[in-house]
């Protein structure tokens, strides 16, 4: 798993105690990342089982994956705007990394915008026939590697501030 930068594991997140879930499983890892959440409920929601017999459950289903998605990219856009987070503690003591760090912010935006079309587009007919059903699967997919993209650059982006700070550059 790629770190995002915006996780706190469970048993030192706000709220939370070791004894009220911190226990790690395949389903729920450890690490609360807002963003990997993001990514498995959509590639949940775009690999749902279809029926034509019961298309209502299908679009249920579907919209409330897309919901809880967007809940949790919600929740790292927040964490991100804090101002102790781990992008603006980076972005303090890497002034270098200042431009970088502003694109993934900007990014923030075009995101949300995508899950919310998205979870609007679900929410419009809740009848979905095979045609629609393969439509926004492949939304949630391409959704999916957006996001996948975002997490990626900013797990590099941490790991060259943490490079650096280490003295791991090659001179």
């Amino acid at each position: 798993m790629q770190y995002s930068g915006t996780f706190a594991p469970r048993s030192l997140a706000p709220g939370s105690s070791s004894q009220s879930g911190g226990t790690a499983t395949a389903e729920r890892p450890a690490i609360d990342d807002p963003i990997q959440e993001a990514r498995d409920l959509l590639r949940q929601a775009a690999h749902l089982p279809f029926s034509a017999r019961f298309p209502g459950q299908w679009s249920m289903r579907f919209t409330g994956h897309i919901a809880a998605a967007r809940g949790a990219l919600l929740r790292h856009i927040a964490r991100t705007a804090r101002p102790g987070s781990t992008i603006n503690r980076i972005e303090a003591a890497e002034p270098r990394l200042h431009a970088a760090l502003e694109r993934q912010r900007e990014e923030h935006l075009a995101l949300s915008r995508q899950v919310d079309e998205l979870y609007m587009e679900a929410n419009l007919h809740l009848d979905a026939d095979i045609w629609r059903m393969i439509d926004l699967g492949e939304r949630a997919i391409l959704l999916e590697m957006a996001l996948a993209r975002h997490h990626n650059r900013l797990a590099r982006l941490l790991d060259e501030a943490t490079n650096r700070e280490l003295g791991g550059e090659a001179g």
